[in-house]
């Protein structure tokens, strides 16, 4: 069902002040990977998350800060400054504040001037957890629990973990990492191919079952000839989804957090829980071959954006739209930018297959109201509840995914 404006303007909007925006202060939030602070007194990043900004620096002892970007002297930006000394020095007005956001230094200020104890930066908490820094932006003292996902839990080495822009609203960028399951697996039987560019000879249904973390989602593509292309997946919330690899052994998830109203930051992962990533593997991962695309030298822009329209400088506009990428989840992506920052739903024609995106966003926009008559998410309190795995194969037959079944031919594991 089509949305309407105003449950559009619930679903979309994340600023301090809005339901959705309040939801997702309940939760950690990733920010960046942990390697981008790599030593004590490197230099200070400027984020914006939830339509806030912040910075995050690493102090002298190693301690992780993370404050308020604005100075609460004159307002300037203090991730223009510079971390010496166990703290972060304001560039403006070189007042200087520990990760907790006390005063330490304030040049040309008396001793007994009461700006000693009056002025504070205002801190949030922030956590170095499996290759990323979170932030957690909802009332300090009642922190949620992180999410227990498996690839939070295995060595560096065994993982590879990127980040890039999206040019839309946040929930566009899960829809996009939604759909681009059941792409894969339309085009993994055949049914996007040259000879059949619509997939109107393949029987495809997609199901979604709602479970504690969000939603299992099982897609099946059946072409007339040939085995069936089969995946289970998952939307956990508020903004996470799965990936089915579709190669043993190896697994792959991505956040989408939101900048803004407009943009959102996504977090790639590739992991194997049993080994190391192999060099061929990182190889194929580094040319844009699987969740992480190349980007443009020196940004976390894509290098196929939409401002080129996902033609790279120098390269040959390909004659149809899905050759212009190397994945059908970074065309899914693109697809979803071309809806605009923030797309209309109210002009939507959904059918069975959206299942999914259906329940997504129901089921945030029903905990952003539920906050709001004071019941707070189950799900902050069961970081456990994360452990989950997705999949992708070929069945000669698959079975039903029904209301009852947590897998489709045996597939979603929780670890």
């Amino acid at each position: 069902m089509a949305l309407s404006k105003e449950d559009n303007e619930l679903l979309t909007r994340v600023g301090p002040d809005t339901p959705m925006g309040a939801l997702f202060r309940r939760f950690w939030t990733p920010l960046l990977l942990a390697d981008e602070l790599p030593h004590p007194d490197a230099p200070p990043l400027r984020v914006k998350s939830l339509g806030e900004f912040y910075v995050a620096f690493r102090d002298t002892q190693g301690r992780l800060g993370l404050l308020d970007a604005r100075c609460p002297h004159r307002g300037a930006d203090l991730s223009f400054g510079v971390v010496e000394e166990g703290g972060i020095r304001c560039a403006r007005c070189f007042w200087k504040f520990d990760v907790e956001g006390n005063i330490l230094d304030m040049p040309l200020e008396p001793p007994d001037s009461p700006l000693w104890t009056e002025a504070k930066a205002t801190p949030f908490r922030i956590a170095e957890y499996g290759g990323l820094l979170w932030g957690y932006f909802g009332p300090q003292d009642d922190p949620p629990d992180l999410p227990e996902f498996e690839w939070t839990r295995v060595e560096p080495e065994q993982r590879y973990l990127s980040r890039f822009l999206v040019d839309c609203n946040y929930m566009q960028a899960v829809e996009g990492g939604l759909d681009a399951s059941r792409v894969a697996a339309l085009a993994q039987a055949g049914a996007l191919g040259p000879d059949d560019p619509t997939g109107e000879e393949a029987a495809h249904t997609v199901h979604a079952r709602e479970t504690e973390y969000g939603l299992l989602v099982g897609t099946a593509v059946e072409p007339e000839s040939g085995p069936a292309a089969v995946s289970a997946t998952q939307w956990l919330m508020p903004f996470y989804t799965t990936a089915a690899s579709g190669r043993r052994g190896l697994y792959e998830a991505a956040a989408w957090t939101p900048i803004d109203d407009e943009r959102a930051m996504a977090f790639a992962v590739t992991y194997d829980p049993r080994k190391p990533l192999s060099k061929r593997l990182l190889r194929e991962i580094r040319q844009g071959k699987r969740l992480h695309p190349k980007l443009a030298e020196g940004s976390y822009r894509r290098e196929r954006n939409r401002d080129n329209g996902y033609v790279p400088e120098g390269g040959e506009r390909p004659p149809d739209f899905a050759s212009r990428f190397q994945t059908a989840f970074e065309m899914a992506i693109a697809c979803q930018e071309s809806m605009g920052a923030i797309v209309d739903r109210s002009n939507e024609t959904l059918g069975p297959n959206d299942g999914a995106v259906e329940g997504a966003r129901r089921i945030l926009m029903q905990a952003a109201v539920d906050l709001m008559e004071g019941t707070i998410p189950v799900i902050v309190r069961k970081g456990e509840a994360y452990r989950v795995r997705a999949y992708a194969g070929q069945v000669d037959a698959p079975e039903t995914f029904d209301e009852d079944a947590s897998v489709i031919h045996g597939v979603a594991a929780e670890v």
